[in-house]
Protein backbone atom coordinates (compact mmCIF):
# COMPACT_ATOMS: atom_id res chain seq x y z
CA UNK A 1 0.00 0.00 0.00
CA UNK A 2 2.72 2.45 0.64
CA UNK A 3 3.57 3.99 -2.08
CA UNK A 4 7.42 5.76 -3.13
CA UNK A 5 5.72 8.93 -3.36
CA UNK A 6 4.81 8.54 0.35
CA UNK A 7 8.25 8.25 2.10
CA UNK A 8 8.64 11.67 2.75
CA UNK A 9 11.06 12.91 5.65
CA UNK A 10 8.97 11.95 9.00
CA UNK A 11 6.50 9.71 7.50
CA UNK A 12 6.53 5.78 7.93
CA UNK A 13 9.49 4.94 10.25
CA UNK A 14 8.28 2.18 12.05
CA UNK A 15 10.89 2.70 14.09
CA UNK A 16 9.56 4.98 15.75
CA UNK A 17 8.55 4.77 19.01
CA UNK A 18 5.15 4.98 20.84
CA UNK A 19 4.92 6.43 24.21
CA UNK A 20 2.84 6.83 27.36
CA UNK A 21 2.05 10.31 26.45
CA UNK A 22 2.04 9.46 22.57
CA UNK A 23 0.52 5.83 22.28
CA UNK A 24 -1.41 6.23 18.68
CA UNK A 25 -0.06 6.34 15.66
CA UNK A 26 -1.13 8.91 13.89
CA UNK A 27 -2.53 7.71 9.91
CA UNK A 28 -2.62 10.29 7.42
CA UNK A 29 -5.41 10.21 4.65
CA UNK A 30 -4.90 13.16 1.55
CA UNK A 31 -7.86 13.79 -0.79
CA UNK A 32 -9.13 13.62 -4.15
CA UNK A 33 -5.99 14.06 -6.80
CA UNK A 34 -3.85 14.54 -3.71
CA UNK A 35 -0.72 13.09 -2.48
CA UNK A 36 0.48 12.08 1.51
CA UNK A 37 3.30 14.41 0.83
CA UNK A 38 1.18 17.73 0.71
CA UNK A 39 1.04 17.40 4.50
CA UNK A 40 4.40 18.74 4.81
CA UNK A 41 3.79 21.12 7.48
CA UNK A 42 1.70 18.93 9.26
CA UNK A 43 4.10 16.48 9.60
CA UNK A 44 7.08 17.99 10.57
CA UNK A 45 4.55 19.21 13.27
CA UNK A 46 3.48 16.33 14.60
CA UNK A 47 6.94 14.68 14.78
CA UNK A 48 8.19 17.78 16.64
CA UNK A 49 5.40 16.61 19.05
CA UNK A 50 6.80 13.36 19.56
CA UNK A 51 3.72 11.27 17.03
CA UNK A 52 4.73 8.63 14.73
CA UNK A 53 2.79 9.22 11.58
CA UNK A 54 1.81 7.31 8.92
CA UNK A 55 0.63 7.74 5.13
CA UNK A 56 0.06 5.97 2.11
CA UNK A 57 -1.29 7.01 -1.26
CA UNK A 58 -5.19 5.77 -2.26
CA UNK A 59 -7.49 5.63 -4.74
CA UNK A 60 -6.09 4.94 -8.04
CA UNK A 61 -9.33 3.11 -10.31
CA UNK A 62 -7.97 0.26 -11.37
CA UNK A 63 -4.44 1.06 -10.03
CA UNK A 64 -3.92 3.82 -12.88
CA UNK A 65 -4.42 7.61 -12.89
CA UNK A 66 -4.65 10.61 -10.25
CA UNK A 67 -5.32 9.10 -6.76
CA UNK A 68 -8.18 9.73 -4.47
CA UNK A 69 -10.61 8.86 -7.93
CA UNK A 70 -12.11 5.38 -6.84
CA UNK A 71 -15.14 4.98 -5.39
CA UNK A 72 -14.80 6.18 -1.73
CA UNK A 73 -15.90 2.47 -0.48
CA UNK A 74 -12.97 1.19 -2.74
CA UNK A 75 -10.45 3.72 -1.26
CA UNK A 76 -11.86 3.23 1.99
CA UNK A 77 -10.99 -0.52 1.59
CA UNK A 78 -7.71 0.59 1.18
CA UNK A 79 -7.15 2.84 4.04
CA UNK A 80 -8.79 0.53 6.54
CA UNK A 81 -5.96 -2.29 5.37
CA UNK A 82 -3.30 0.57 6.09
CA UNK A 83 -4.55 1.42 9.08
CA UNK A 84 -4.58 -2.37 10.19
CA UNK A 85 -1.51 -2.56 8.71
CA UNK A 86 0.46 -0.29 11.14
CA UNK A 87 -1.57 -1.16 13.99
CA UNK A 88 -0.03 -4.81 13.72
CA UNK A 89 3.15 -2.91 12.54
CA UNK A 90 3.72 -0.67 15.64
CA UNK A 91 1.67 -2.95 18.48
CA UNK A 92 -0.89 0.27 18.68
CA UNK A 93 -4.13 -0.59 20.23
CA UNK A 94 -5.73 2.18 18.16
CA UNK A 95 -4.44 5.25 15.92
CA UNK A 96 -5.52 8.75 15.16
CA UNK A 97 -6.47 9.68 11.90
CA UNK A 98 -6.77 13.15 10.50
CA UNK A 99 -8.44 13.62 7.01
CA UNK A 100 -7.80 16.40 4.33
CA UNK A 101 -10.73 17.05 2.10
CA UNK A 102 -12.19 13.98 0.54
CA UNK A 103 -9.91 11.65 2.76
CA UNK A 104 -12.37 12.40 5.75
CA UNK A 105 -14.79 11.16 3.47
CA UNK A 106 -13.15 7.91 3.34
CA UNK A 107 -12.36 7.88 6.89
CA UNK A 108 -16.01 7.88 7.31
CA UNK A 109 -16.09 5.12 5.03
CA UNK A 110 -13.94 2.47 7.03
CA UNK A 111 -15.77 3.63 10.33
CA UNK A 112 -19.32 3.78 9.30
CA UNK A 113 -19.59 1.01 6.10
CA UNK A 114 -16.55 -1.11 7.27
CA UNK A 115 -16.80 -0.93 11.01
CA UNK A 116 -13.81 0.57 11.64
CA UNK A 117 -14.41 2.52 14.58
CA UNK A 118 -13.04 0.15 16.79
CA UNK A 119 -9.49 1.02 15.30
CA UNK A 120 -9.63 4.60 15.43
CA UNK A 121 -9.23 6.92 18.89
CA UNK A 122 -10.03 10.62 17.60
CA UNK A 123 -10.15 11.80 13.81
CA UNK A 124 -8.98 15.80 12.78
CA UNK A 125 -10.30 17.16 9.90
CA UNK A 126 -9.49 19.60 7.60
CA UNK A 127 -12.06 20.95 5.15
CA UNK A 128 -13.08 17.42 5.11
CA UNK A 129 -16.18 15.89 3.13
CA UNK A 130 -18.44 14.91 5.83
CA UNK A 131 -21.66 15.48 3.93
CA UNK A 132 -22.27 15.91 0.35
CA UNK A 133 -23.46 19.70 -0.20
CA UNK A 134 -21.71 22.06 -2.45
CA UNK A 135 -21.27 25.67 -2.31
CA UNK A 136 -23.44 27.28 -5.43
CA UNK A 137 -21.77 30.67 -6.72
CA UNK A 138 -25.29 32.55 -6.94
CA UNK A 139 -25.46 36.03 -6.35
CA UNK A 140 -26.13 38.06 -3.97
CA UNK A 141 -24.64 35.34 -1.81
CA UNK A 142 -23.11 31.81 -1.65
CA UNK A 143 -26.06 28.57 -0.73
CA UNK A 144 -25.60 25.25 -0.33
CA UNK A 145 -26.52 22.31 -2.70
CA UNK A 146 -27.35 19.16 -1.99
CA UNK A 147 -25.65 16.92 -4.08
CA UNK A 148 -27.77 13.57 -3.71
CA UNK A 149 -31.53 15.49 -4.15
CA UNK A 150 -29.74 16.82 -7.72
CA UNK A 151 -29.65 12.86 -8.30
CA UNK A 152 -32.91 12.42 -6.91
CA UNK A 153 -34.73 15.09 -9.04
CA UNK A 154 -32.77 14.13 -12.23
CA UNK A 155 -34.21 10.36 -11.79
CA UNK A 156 -37.59 11.35 -10.99
CA UNK A 157 -37.40 12.69 -14.76
CA UNK A 158 -35.29 10.45 -16.43
CA UNK A 159 -35.04 7.13 -14.50
CA UNK A 160 -32.32 5.62 -16.15
CA UNK A 161 -30.08 8.62 -16.48
CA UNK A 162 -26.57 7.69 -15.40
CA UNK A 163 -24.71 9.83 -12.66
CA UNK A 164 -21.82 10.17 -15.21
CA UNK A 165 -24.90 11.78 -17.73
CA UNK A 166 -25.74 13.93 -14.51
CA UNK A 167 -22.98 15.18 -14.15
CA UNK A 168 -21.20 15.60 -17.63
CA UNK A 169 -24.62 17.28 -19.09
CA UNK A 170 -24.57 19.48 -16.02
CA UNK A 171 -20.87 20.67 -17.13
CA UNK A 172 -21.86 20.66 -20.56
CA UNK A 173 -24.62 23.05 -20.02
CA UNK A 174 -22.94 25.47 -17.84
CA UNK A 175 -19.94 26.17 -20.32
CA UNK A 176 -22.61 26.66 -22.92
CA UNK A 177 -23.60 29.45 -20.55
CA UNK A 178 -19.69 30.60 -20.43
CA UNK A 179 -19.40 29.27 -17.03
CA UNK A 180 -15.65 28.99 -15.97
CA UNK A 181 -14.65 25.24 -15.50
CA UNK A 182 -12.34 26.25 -12.87
CA UNK A 183 -11.28 23.39 -10.77
CA UNK A 184 -13.18 20.68 -11.89
CA UNK A 185 -11.93 18.82 -15.80
CA UNK A 186 -14.04 15.85 -17.33
CA UNK A 187 -11.89 12.99 -15.95
CA UNK A 188 -13.26 14.40 -12.67
CA UNK A 189 -16.22 14.43 -13.36
CA UNK A 190 -16.36 11.21 -15.02
CA UNK A 191 -14.37 9.62 -11.79
CA UNK A 192 -16.05 7.13 -9.32
CA UNK A 193 -15.32 9.52 -6.74
CA UNK A 194 -17.54 12.35 -8.32
CA UNK A 195 -20.50 9.49 -8.78
CA UNK A 196 -20.70 8.92 -5.25
CA UNK A 197 -21.11 12.64 -4.24
CA UNK A 198 -24.13 12.81 -6.32
CA UNK A 199 -25.35 9.23 -5.32
CA UNK A 200 -28.38 9.13 -2.56
CA UNK A 201 -28.46 5.48 -2.10
CA UNK A 202 -24.44 5.78 -1.14
CA UNK A 203 -25.13 8.48 1.71
CA UNK A 204 -28.25 6.69 3.04
CA UNK A 205 -26.00 3.87 3.49
CA UNK A 206 -23.46 5.58 5.42
CA UNK A 207 -25.60 7.71 7.79
CA UNK A 208 -28.79 5.58 7.80
CA UNK A 209 -30.75 8.83 5.79
CA UNK A 210 -30.12 12.10 3.65
CA UNK A 211 -29.42 14.65 5.63
CA UNK A 212 -32.22 16.89 3.42
CA UNK A 213 -35.66 15.85 2.50
CA UNK A 214 -36.55 15.01 -1.33
CA UNK A 215 -38.21 18.70 -1.85
CA UNK A 216 -34.21 20.59 -1.00
CA UNK A 217 -31.71 21.16 -3.63
CA UNK A 218 -30.55 24.73 -2.57
CA UNK A 219 -30.53 26.08 0.62
CA UNK A 220 -29.49 29.87 0.54
CA UNK A 221 -28.55 31.33 3.00
CA UNK A 222 -27.93 28.31 4.94
CA UNK A 223 -25.02 26.10 6.73
CA UNK A 224 -26.25 22.92 8.48
CA UNK A 225 -28.15 19.83 7.93
CA UNK A 226 -32.06 19.95 8.17
CA UNK A 227 -32.04 16.19 9.04
CA UNK A 228 -29.76 14.85 11.56
CA UNK A 229 -28.27 11.74 10.72
CA UNK A 230 -25.96 9.20 12.20
CA UNK A 231 -22.44 10.49 10.69
CA UNK A 232 -20.48 9.99 13.83
CA UNK A 233 -19.93 6.67 16.37
CA UNK A 234 -19.79 7.58 20.12
CA UNK A 235 -16.54 5.98 20.75
CA UNK A 236 -14.38 8.07 18.37
CA UNK A 237 -13.57 11.78 19.11
CA UNK A 238 -13.88 14.04 16.52
CA UNK A 239 -12.51 17.58 15.78
CA UNK A 240 -13.25 19.57 12.78
CA UNK A 241 -11.91 22.49 11.01
CA UNK A 242 -13.73 24.34 8.49
CA UNK A 243 -11.80 27.27 6.96
CA UNK A 244 -13.58 30.78 6.63
CA UNK A 245 -11.95 31.36 3.51
CA UNK A 246 -12.17 27.51 2.16
CA UNK A 247 -13.68 28.22 -1.08
CA UNK A 248 -13.83 24.13 -1.52
CA UNK A 249 -15.14 23.08 2.08
CA UNK A 250 -17.67 24.56 3.82
CA UNK A 251 -19.62 24.03 7.06
CA UNK A 252 -21.83 22.34 5.75
CA UNK A 253 -20.04 19.88 4.45
CA UNK A 254 -17.27 20.07 6.77
CA UNK A 255 -19.47 19.82 10.19
CA UNK A 256 -20.75 16.98 11.46
CA UNK A 257 -24.33 17.21 13.80
CA UNK A 258 -24.18 18.18 17.13
CA UNK A 259 -22.67 15.63 19.94
CA UNK A 260 -20.88 15.21 22.70
CA UNK A 261 -18.06 14.00 20.98
CA UNK A 262 -18.04 15.96 18.27
CA UNK A 263 -15.95 19.37 17.91
CA UNK A 264 -16.82 22.20 14.80
CA UNK A 265 -14.25 24.59 14.36
CA UNK A 266 -14.51 27.51 12.14
CA UNK A 267 -10.85 28.93 11.58
CA UNK A 268 -10.74 32.40 11.08
CA UNK A 269 -7.88 32.97 8.91
CA UNK A 270 -7.47 33.63 4.93
CA UNK A 271 -6.43 29.73 4.29
CA UNK A 272 -7.93 28.44 1.54
CA UNK A 273 -8.03 24.57 0.89
CA UNK A 274 -4.78 23.69 0.49
CA UNK A 275 -3.41 25.93 3.00
CA UNK A 276 -5.33 25.37 5.70
CA UNK A 277 -2.97 22.03 6.28
CA UNK A 278 -0.13 24.39 6.83
CA UNK A 279 -2.20 27.07 8.86
CA UNK A 280 -0.33 27.43 12.28
CA UNK A 281 -3.78 27.56 14.06
CA UNK A 282 -5.24 24.75 12.39
CA UNK A 283 -2.45 22.74 13.47
CA UNK A 284 -2.40 24.21 17.21
CA UNK A 285 -5.53 22.76 17.18
CA UNK A 286 -4.68 19.54 16.10
CA UNK A 287 -2.15 18.88 18.56
CA UNK A 288 -4.37 19.96 21.20
CA UNK A 289 -6.69 17.38 20.17
CA UNK A 290 -3.93 14.88 19.85
CA UNK A 291 -2.83 15.38 23.02
CA UNK A 292 -5.93 15.06 24.87
CA UNK A 293 -7.70 11.74 25.92
CA UNK A 294 -11.05 10.59 24.19
CA UNK A 295 -13.60 10.33 26.77
CA UNK A 296 -16.06 7.95 24.82
CA UNK A 297 -19.19 10.04 24.58
CA UNK A 298 -22.72 8.16 25.84
CA UNK A 299 -25.24 6.75 23.36
CA UNK A 300 -27.56 9.54 21.99
CA UNK A 301 -30.50 9.96 23.55
CA UNK A 302 -33.55 12.36 22.66
CA UNK A 303 -32.60 14.99 25.74
CA UNK A 304 -29.28 15.61 24.11
CA UNK A 305 -27.07 14.19 26.90
CA UNK A 306 -24.39 15.62 29.22
CA UNK A 307 -21.31 17.52 27.57
CA UNK A 308 -18.37 14.76 27.91
CA UNK A 309 -15.43 13.72 26.40
CA UNK A 310 -13.25 16.53 24.16
CA UNK A 311 -15.70 17.75 21.43
CA UNK A 312 -18.70 20.61 22.33
CA UNK A 313 -20.78 21.41 19.41
CA UNK A 314 -22.77 24.15 20.84
CA UNK A 315 -22.24 27.92 19.62
CA UNK A 316 -20.42 30.44 21.64
CA UNK A 317 -22.07 32.87 23.29
CA UNK A 318 -21.25 36.57 22.44
CA UNK A 319 -18.70 38.45 24.47
CA UNK A 320 -15.58 40.56 23.63
CA UNK A 321 -13.16 38.93 25.91
CA UNK A 322 -13.49 35.77 23.42
CA UNK A 323 -13.88 32.91 26.47
CA UNK A 324 -16.81 30.93 25.28
CA UNK A 325 -19.20 29.93 27.60
CA UNK A 326 -21.64 27.33 27.89
CA UNK A 327 -25.79 27.61 27.38
CA UNK A 328 -28.68 26.11 29.64
CA UNK A 329 -27.91 22.88 27.45
CA UNK A 330 -24.01 22.68 28.08
CA UNK A 331 -23.05 23.93 24.41
CA UNK A 332 -19.94 26.01 23.27
CA UNK A 333 -17.93 25.68 26.34
CA UNK A 334 -14.71 24.54 27.67
CA UNK A 335 -15.30 20.95 28.71
CA UNK A 336 -11.85 19.57 28.06
CA UNK A 337 -9.68 22.14 30.08
CA UNK A 338 -7.46 22.43 27.00
CA UNK A 339 -8.45 25.89 26.73
CA UNK A 340 -9.24 25.57 23.11
CA UNK A 341 -12.38 27.37 23.19
CA UNK A 342 -14.32 24.23 21.38
CA UNK A 343 -16.09 25.68 19.05
CA UNK A 344 -19.62 24.13 17.67
CA UNK A 345 -20.30 25.76 15.07
CA UNK A 346 -19.81 29.75 13.63
CA UNK A 347 -18.80 32.05 16.48
CA UNK A 348 -21.79 34.81 17.46
CA UNK A 349 -20.91 38.39 16.01
CA UNK A 350 -19.59 40.10 19.38
CA UNK A 351 -17.03 37.89 19.90
CA UNK A 352 -14.16 35.12 18.94
CA UNK A 353 -14.48 32.04 18.43
CA UNK A 354 -11.78 30.78 21.24
CA UNK A 355 -10.65 30.51 24.88
CA UNK A 356 -7.13 31.21 25.90
CA UNK A 357 -5.52 28.60 24.47
CA UNK A 358 -3.01 28.26 21.68
CA UNK A 359 -5.31 27.15 19.33
CA UNK A 360 -8.14 30.01 19.93
CA UNK A 361 -8.77 31.80 16.56
CA UNK A 362 -8.53 35.22 17.30
CA UNK A 363 -10.70 38.06 18.58
CA UNK A 364 -12.94 40.36 16.36
CA UNK A 365 -15.92 40.72 15.06
CA UNK A 366 -16.94 37.36 13.75
CA UNK A 367 -15.95 35.36 11.05
CA UNK A 368 -17.21 36.34 7.48
CA UNK A 369 -20.11 34.20 6.17
CA UNK A 370 -18.82 30.94 5.03
CA UNK A 371 -20.33 31.85 1.46
CA UNK A 372 -19.00 35.60 1.64
CA UNK A 373 -15.35 34.21 2.25
CA UNK A 374 -12.74 36.02 -0.49
CA UNK A 375 -9.13 35.16 -1.26
CA UNK A 376 -7.52 32.36 -1.33
CA UNK A 377 -6.99 29.77 -4.68
CA UNK A 378 -9.22 27.09 -5.65
CA UNK A 379 -6.72 24.29 -6.10
CA UNK A 380 -5.71 22.46 -3.55
CA UNK A 381 -2.79 20.59 -2.68
CA UNK A 382 -1.21 18.44 -5.22
CA UNK A 383 -4.64 18.87 -7.53
CA UNK A 384 -6.65 17.87 -4.41
CA UNK A 385 -9.65 20.47 -4.99
CA UNK A 386 -12.16 18.60 -4.34
CA UNK A 387 -13.59 18.11 -1.04
CA UNK A 388 -17.20 19.16 -1.14
CA UNK A 389 -17.97 17.95 -4.23
CA UNK A 390 -15.34 19.30 -7.00
CA UNK A 391 -15.59 23.03 -6.90
CA UNK A 392 -15.10 26.34 -5.78
CA UNK A 393 -17.43 28.40 -3.96
CA UNK A 394 -15.88 31.52 -6.69
CA UNK A 395 -16.97 30.71 -9.96
CA UNK A 396 -19.44 27.88 -8.82
CA UNK A 397 -18.24 25.96 -11.23
CA UNK A 398 -20.24 22.23 -11.28
CA UNK A 399 -22.57 23.18 -8.20
CA UNK A 400 -23.30 26.29 -9.35
CA UNK A 401 -24.68 25.48 -12.85
CA UNK A 402 -26.90 22.99 -11.12
CA UNK A 403 -28.53 25.41 -8.69
CA UNK A 404 -29.54 27.50 -11.56
CA UNK A 405 -30.06 25.42 -14.59
CA UNK A 406 -33.34 23.41 -14.38
CA UNK A 407 -32.97 19.65 -14.72
CA UNK A 408 -35.27 19.38 -17.26
CA UNK A 409 -33.00 21.01 -19.32
CA UNK A 410 -30.39 18.31 -18.56
CA UNK A 411 -32.25 15.97 -19.35
CA UNK A 412 -33.85 16.75 -22.75
CA UNK A 413 -30.03 17.51 -23.89
CA UNK A 414 -29.31 13.94 -22.71
CA UNK A 415 -31.71 12.58 -25.07
CA UNK A 416 -31.14 14.47 -28.14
Amino acid sequence: MIASSAQAAGLNDYACPLTPERPYPVVLVHGRGGDVNGFGALVSALNAAGHCVYGTNYGQTNGVGPNGHDHLTVSGGQIHGFIQHVLAATGAEKVDVIGHSAGTGVLNNVILEKDGGGLIHRLVSFGGLHHPYAHVGVPPADSDLFLPNVTLAARLVDPDITMQEIIIGALDLYAGAGGSLAGIDAETAESNFAADLFEPNYWTMLHGGLSEPPEVLLKPLDAGHTLPTADAVHSICYTNIVGAADLVTGVSAGYQDPAPNVDNFLLLSLADHSQILADPIAIAKTLTALGTPCTPAPPPDDTGGSETGEGTTGAPTTGDGGNESGDSSGGGSDSDGDGDGDTGTAPTSDGSSGGSGPSDTSSGDGPPSPGAATGGSTGGANGDDAGCGCTSRSDGALSGLLGVLTLGSLVRRRRR
